[in-house]
């Protein structure tokens, strides 16, 4: 069923703050693509929203989807080339093209998309119809794309497609530098996973629950995990960025980022000439700053008063937030009262303490 889009001014409003707070970190899209899905939706009203992140050539590297079938994701993840990038399938590498315009081309697409792979096994498989499709370009190059889908029924008017429109310089935003605040990743924010690799070949043997859930929740190209069970790439570790012992790797994956590392175990029991044998450790690192938003979201305060404890949440001093919100001393101390009854803060120090909890 459609989200309807938000009726009031103030609702309206509460979205594109939390879009620009969101893509304000600098973190790129992938760590925060679910908040960030979610937002896009209730702003323009669909039934799911999706985003893909893409490398230099415009291939996807990763996505993050609302709603999509396991099924549907390991197709796009492990066949992608075999399946979506033949004539006549319309596709986020099609998309990321800029020799057709930035939003809407799949408004309309024609028959032939209808008979395509594309919609066939991933757009219908979902039980959407109507896709509103955005170009996100950052210094001339696609970054990603954004998908807003509709079940048979009604498209998305011409309004619609100007509110996504007006999203795009936010999500562009996104790419850019972080501000200078608290670190960008928050280290051993989740449970560590393992996989134990053969000694020649660091050919995957054993993956625990930990891992193997860490991996599904990747939605990395070629790891397409999700339907039946696990069946790990014999090249995991290279698809990781692991090329050899000692090696560690960090990822942008929806949520976070997958910190990946690899070492030598010591050789196994059996005498002189026994194999060894690799451990891949994987765990979800989760912004610090991320949380932070979200806490202030749910404050009752005005646009400005959020901004203002935005910058206690991501640790700058009282004495930058004159500059940093474009406020006097006396407006400053007027909002920090509204601040702390909403809080409970008794002081600046206090306030960034219990949004960083």
């Amino acid at each position: 069923m459609t989200t309807p889009a938000p009726s009031s001014a103030a609702a309206r409003q509460r979205l594109w703050h939390a879009l620009g707070m969101l893509c304000g970190l600098g973190l790129g899209l992938a760590p925060i693509a679910p908040e960030v899905c979610a937002v896009l939706r209730a702003l323009v009203g669909a039934d799911a929203a999706a985003l893909f992140w893409l490398d230099a050539q415009g291939l996807p590297e990763g996505f993050f989807h609302e709603d999509s079938p396991a099924g549907a994701q390991d197709l796009f993840l492990n066949e992608f080339s075999r399946l979506f990038a033949g004539p006549g399938e319309i596709n986020v590498h099609t998309l990321a093209r800029a020799d057709g315009p930035r939003i809407g081309r799949l408004l309309s697409p024609g028959a032939q998309f209808f008979r395509s792979n594309s919609y066939n096994l991933l757009v219908r498989a979902s039980g959407h119809h109507h896709t509103l499709d955005l170009r996100v370009e950052v210094a001339g190059r696609t970054r990603a794309i954004a998908m807003l889908f509709r079940a048979p029924g009604t498209g998305f008017s011409a309004g619609e497609v100007a509110l996504l429109e007006r999203a795009s310089g936010w999500l562009a935003r996104a790419f850019g530098a972080p501000p200078a605040a608290l670190p960008a990743h928050a280290e051993g924010t989740g449970p560590v996973g393992h996989v134990v690799l053969d000694a020649e070949g660091r050919l995957p043997l054993f993956a625990d629950e930990t891992a193997a859930q860490l991996l599904r929740q990747a939605n990395l190209r070629g790891l397409g995990l999700r339907a039946g069970p696990v069946a790990l790439p014999p090249d995991l570790p290279q698809r990781l960025g692991l090329a050899q012992p000692g090696a560690a790797a960090r990822i942008a994956v929806p949520g976070g980022w997958l910190a990946a590392g690899l070492r030598t175990l010591q050789p196994l029991a059996g005498g002189p000439g026994a194999a060894g044998q690799h451990l891949l450790t994987l765990q979800l690192e989760r912004p610090h700053s991320i949380g932070v938003v979200q806490r202030v979201l749910a404050l009752p305060l005005s646009p400005l008063q959020r901004e203002i404890a935005m910058l206690a949440g991501l640790g700058h001093a009282r004495a930058d937030s004159h500059r940093l919100a474009g406020v006097g001393e006396a407006a400053l101390k007027k909002h920090l009262r509204a601040i702390f009854a909403a809080t409970g803060a008794s002081d600046w120090g206090d306030l960034s303490r219990r949004l960083q909890a």
